[in-house]
Parts: structure tokens; C-alpha cells; sequence
């Protein structure tokens, strides 16, 4: 074989496999280390087209510059010492911070704005590229998660669903149910629900996950259960399923997480005490008595290194229809009938009836993600002063995320 066709079959046959692992391995590409193969600036234009931008559209060049410029801060502030008291002790370059093309990045990525490309100045900008590259994509997926637009009206959809059945009684007592005498009503110590998320908190959540998109953020929208008891927040999964304020099917199983009580020992034990107390062998004191201690907490490890495994709770995700009215579609439709009405310029009149109401949505409509979380008061207080404290747990997604973004940068230095 010529050493020209050995070329060509080595070509042909020749893997990036950190990219494979990325395509069919489950891998994430913020945790590439080998950079980019980007060897020219029209290899940086196709590449940054192919992802969805056109760079010789001002518009859109100038808000890829507004990624790159925002990445910049980002990582300062939450990475870098002494914005970050925690962070590493290191300076972005020189070269990177006076950029002024974009492309240049790429390059920069790649080792090709340097020769020979394995110089010591080269490789340190690769890696700093990378970093910054994987901040820019991490927000685009931010901005461009259409959903964001309608944050207020999904928070009031999904939350009015359970304010209408959150009272309190004429005694201030906080109750889950349709009315103080509801007998299937479920007392509370307290409902809570999540603020909206600041847009940093979702950079750093994204960015220190594999699932690296903003449409795999469950929890942006949640409300939390604390009752007197375990066995009143089995009651409250109860109420809710049974109200149909949660459905079965539109439960995300991969999201759902059981700290709080060993649900197959409390139905073993559950089946038994209702049969002794049907038969008269313990009175309703005992039965009471008997079912709070069955539902004691179970033995776990968690699968998110970052929840201790001392936080207590029963925590799934569950998704609501949203609908939002497009106001467009009704102001173009009353426009459409003012035209008829009046005396316009032709011209002005044959534009807005060549306006087709088809082509627009009337309402639109999405299933959206939120998170429940339901405690008993005494693991509810152990979680919000013991090792598993938010602080903690948010301090471990940054340390993570700092490590993913930054790589081999962040190796050896403090």
C-alpha cells in the first residue's frame, strides 16, 4: 500500500473519540481537556453557524460577543480568587481579555494562533479558551430556552393549583385541604415556595451537571411540604394524588428521591396494624401510635454527591400543562377588523389583510417541570442546620462546577 492511500485509510478511519464519547458515551462536553481542531477563521465562521449563529449578522455577532464578555465576569466573580474567597488564584489573559474577534477564540482553542503549538503561552490559552467556550454555550442554552419568557405565568399556574387548597383554620392553624372540616385535611408547620432562580445559580447549576442544558433544570418552580410528622407527609403525597393535583403520569421517575421513610416496611407494617385494629386487637390510640413509628427513615445513599445523606425528605418532580393566551394573535385580529371598517391607504390595507391569523398561535402550550419536596418538621430543621445546609450543598455545585469549567488550570492552584 502507497503511502498516499495508507494516508487516506488512516483519514477515513480516524476517531476523535473524546467526541464519540460525548455523541454515544453519555460524556459531557464541558469535560473535554483536548480542545478544539479549528485551523482557520472559516472553519470558526461554519462552526459557529452550524451551532446556530451567524456571525456576519451583526445581530447575532454582537450577542455572541455579549456571551464571550459575560463569561468573562462570570468567571471571575464565581471562579477566580479574590471575588471568590474560595476561588483559584489565577488571571485570565491579556490576549483573551483585549479579543476582539471572536473567531479568535476558537483558534486559540485549537493552538493555532501559535507556533510551535505545544509552547508553554499556547497550551495556557487553549485551556483558558476552553473554560470561556464552555461558560458561552452553557449560557446561550439560557437565553435561548424560550420558556424563560413566561416564567411569571408559570409560576402562577403551578402555584395557584395549591394555594387553593392551602388554609388556615379559625384557630391560625396551617391546613392542606378544601376546608376546615375536610376530614382527609392534613396539618401543616409550614408551604413554601422557591423564588425564581438568579440567572448566576443557573449557570452554576448547569455548568457543574453533565446534562449541560437549561431545559434539564427540574427544580426553577417548587413548593415544599413541612408537616408534624412522617407519617403526615405520606399523607400529604396521598392528598395529593388523590385531589389530582399531582398525576401519576406526568411524574419524572428519574427525579423522584425517598430519604425521609422506608415506604416497604411502612406498607408491610400498615397492612398489618389496619387488619389488627379492623379485628379490635389495638384500639385507634395504638394505631396512631404504631403507624408514626413505621414510618421511620429508611437506609439510603443518595445519587447526588451533592445532597448529604443526612437531608430528609421525599422529593419528586412533576410536570403541568401550561397554557399562556398570545395577546399578538387577538391584537392582530381586532387590527384586521378595524381595517375593514375605515378608509386607509390601499397599500396599508392590502398588508395587514395579507396578515394570516393561521400562522400565529392563539395559545401556547408546554409541559413545564417543578419540583415538590415534603418533610416532617423535625427533619426539616435538621436540614436546615446540619451538614446537608443549602449553603453547603450550593458551595459543593460551585466548587464542582469551578473544576469542570477550568480543568487542568485549576490543577495545583489555590
Amino acid at each position: 500500500m502507497d503511502r498516499t492511500r495508507a494516508d487516506e485509510i488512516r483519514r477515513k478511519y480516524h476517531f476523535r473519540w473524546d467526541i464519540l464519547d460525548v455523541i454515544v458515551g453519555g460524556k459531557s462536553a464541558v469535560d473535554f481537556t483536548t480542545g478544539f481542531h479549528i485551523t482557520k477563521h472559516e472553519d470558526a465562521d461554519r462552526f459557529v453557524r452550524s451551532y446556530g449563529y451567524d456571525l456576519d449578522n451583526p445581530i447575532e455577532r454582537a450577542e455572541v460577543f455579549g456571551y464571550f464578555h459575560e463569561s468573562l465576569n462570570f468567571i471571575r466573580k464565581h471562579f477566580l480568587f479574590p471575588e471568590n474567597q474560595d476561588g483559584f488564584n489565577l488571571e485570565i489573559p491579556k490576549r483573551i481579555l483585549e479579543l476582539v474577534d471572536i473567531r479568535e477564540l476558537f483558534l486559540m482553542a485549537s493552538l493555532k494562533l501559535f507556533n510551535p503549538p505545544n509552547e508553554a503561552q499556547g497550551i495556557q490559552l487553549r485551556n483558558w479558551a476552553c473554560a470561556i467556550l464552555k461558560v458561552m454555550h452553557t449560557i446561550a442554552h439560557i437565553d435561548q430556552d424560550i420558556r424563560t419568557t413566561y416564567f411569571a405565568d408559570i409560576q402562577t399556574q403551578i402555584f395557584d393549583r395549591y394555594y387553593k387548597v392551602i388554609h388556615r383554620d379559625s384557630d391560625g392553624q396551617l391546613y392542606l385541604g378544601e376546608r376546615e372540616d375536610d376530614q382527609f385535611r392534613v396539618d401543616l408547620v409550614k408551604f413554601e415556595t422557591k423564588p425564581k432562580k438568579s440567572r448566576n445559580s443557573t449557570l452554576i447549576k448547569l455548568l457543574h451537571k453533565p446534562e449541560n442544558v437549561a431545559e434539564d433544570i427540574f427544580d426553577r418552580v417548587g413548593v415544599r411540604f413541612v408537616t408534624k410528622s412522617r407519617l403526615d407527609a405520606m399523607l400529604v403525597i396521598k392528598y395529593l394524588k388523590d385531589s389530582m393535583i399531582v398525576l401519576p403520569p406526568n411524574i419524572k421517575p428519574s427525579r423522584s428521591r425517598n430519604t425521609l421513610i422506608d415506604v416497604d416496611d411502612f406498607r408491610a407494617q400498615l397492612s398489618e396494624l389496619l387488619s389488627r385494629a379492623e379485628r379490635g386487637d389495638i384500639d385507634e390510640s395504638t394505631l396512631m401510635t404504631r403507624l408514626d413509628a413505621a414510618a421511620h427513615a429508611p437506609l439510603v445513599s443518595q445519587d447526588n454527591p451533592h445532597t448529604s445523606e443526612h437531608y430528609r425528605a421525599l422529593q419528586f418532580t412533576c410536570r403541568q400543562l401550561i397554557k399562556l393566551r398570545n395577546p399578538l394573535y387577538s391584537d392582530l385580529k381586532e387590527l384586521k377588523t378595524m381595517v375593514r371598517s375605515r378608509n386607509l391607504d390601499d397599500d396599508i390595507q392590502k398588508k395587514i389583510e395579507r396578515i394570516d391569523l393561521k400562522y400565529l398561535q392563539k395559545e401556547v402550550r408546554f409541559f413545564y417541570p417543578y419540583e415538590i419536596q415534603v418533610m416532617d418538621q423535625k427533619s426539616y430543621e435538621e436540614n436546615e442546620r446540619g451538614r446537608s445546609a443549602h449553603s453547603e450543598y450550593k458551595r459543593a455545585q460551585l466548587q464542582t462546577a469551578m473544576r469542570r469549567v477550568l480543568g487542568v488550570l485549576a490543577d495545583g492552584v489555590r
